[in-house]
């Protein structure tokens, strides 16, 4: 009776734990389940996965000769992407936007302690208003669908523009009183992280119109490869920009409390934060010119998906309409004889 009784004290809040964590599981195995249900996926030959696909040959052994005959190939697969015109604008402004987001997240907390001389928390606090990002996710989706991409960007980099908060906020520094000072710096923040939301949103809603241009040249649906040479940029923009600010920061030789540094150390750090603003601004409106020249959009995407479905019903390539020719060309960067080959 004991044993029992042991038993089902240690057994009970097993129990309980299990029926907590499957509570809140279960909205999340009802979107899996729905997912699994309502979409459908390429073979890996088709998406240009498979060994047949990439023109490598299977063998029991791999051997040296083999992975560096598969790095070659793979390295191979990456430089042919960047045949594709449209992608050289997509990649452009996605590194531009990325890393430029990335040495403004490190050296805000700086800004705000040395050039608006406020805490770190303070700086936490403005950081924290990323969040506004969440609510506007599906009024990003529904403007994507509705205005495109095109000027979609140019909304985002003028909204941008509003950099020149920040600016103000530092201009009205001791200037304001207090309380009426971090209303506006706060009001400020929510608009830039806004912005910049929708900054870090739009190339990844971009990003599969670029497989399907791709595709009308090689045949293949290689968003997968696309995806890992983006992703390649992005961690070695990143690696490289990251070094610059810690070198930065050491010449600049800060101290661990972030508040005060040695021989002007403090200076340093506040003017290239300071200065990494007017960066930001310059970075934006080269975004704003790169994007003014894309063509991609709903439209040219259907026309392109069109014709892809066009020739691999078996159609001849010389019936192609001026107009399709036109989009195919002009989003490729090649001559339409060069596609679908």
């Amino acid at each position: 009776m004991a044993v029992r009784r042991l038993l089902l004290m240690m057994i009970s809040p097993m129990i309980l734990l299990g029926v907590f964590l499957w509570i809140p599981g279960m909205p999340f195995g009802i979107y899996v389940f729905a997912c699994w249900r309502c979409t459908w996926e390429m073979t890996p030959e088709t998406a240009g996965f498979g060994a047949h696909a990439r023109g490598e040959k299977r063998d029991g052994h791999v051997g040296m000769a083999g992975w560096l005959r598969r790095a070659r190939l793979v390295l191979r697969e990456y430089a042919s992407t960047l045949r594709v015109k449209e992608f050289h604008k997509h990649l452009a402004i996605y590194l531009l936007v990325q890393v430029t987001m990335d040495v403004f997240g490190q050296t805000f907390v700086f800004f705000v302690v040395h050039d608006w001389n406020h805490t770190a928390a303070f700086a936490s606090l403005l950081l924290g208003c990323a969040a506004v990002s969440l609510p506007l996710m599906p009024v990003f989706g529904w403007a994507m669908t509705k205005i495109g991409p095109k000027r979609l960007y140019a909304i985002n980099f003028i909204g941008w523009l509003g950099t020149a908060w920040l600016f103000a906020s530092l201009l009205l520094v001791g200037t304001l009183l207090e309380p009426w000072w971090t209303v506006f710096a706060v009001i400020g923040s929510l608009w830039f992280f806004a912005f910049k939301s929708l900054c870090g949103y739009l190339p990844w809603a971009v990003f599969p119109y670029i497989a399907d241009i791709d595709q009308i040249v090689t045949r293949r649906y290689r968003s997968a490869t696309f995806s890992g040479i983006q992703a390649s940029f992005r961690q070695l923009g990143l690696g490289i920009a990251t070094i610059a600010v810690g070198l930065g920061a050491g010449r600049g030789r800060l101290r661990r409390d972030a508040r005060t540094a040695d021989d002007g150390g403090g200076h340093w750090i506040g003017s290239r934060a300071a200065g990494l603003v007017y960066r930001l601004t310059v970075a934006m409106v080269i975004c704003w010119i790169v994007s003014a020249h894309l063509a991609i959009n709903k439209r040219t995407d259907g026309i392109v998906l069109t014709e892809i479905t066009r020739l691999r019903n078996g159609d001849d390539k010389a019936d192609v309409t001026p107009e399709t020719r036109h989009v195919v060309e002009r989003l490729t960067g090649l001559p339409y004889e060069n596609c679908w080959r």
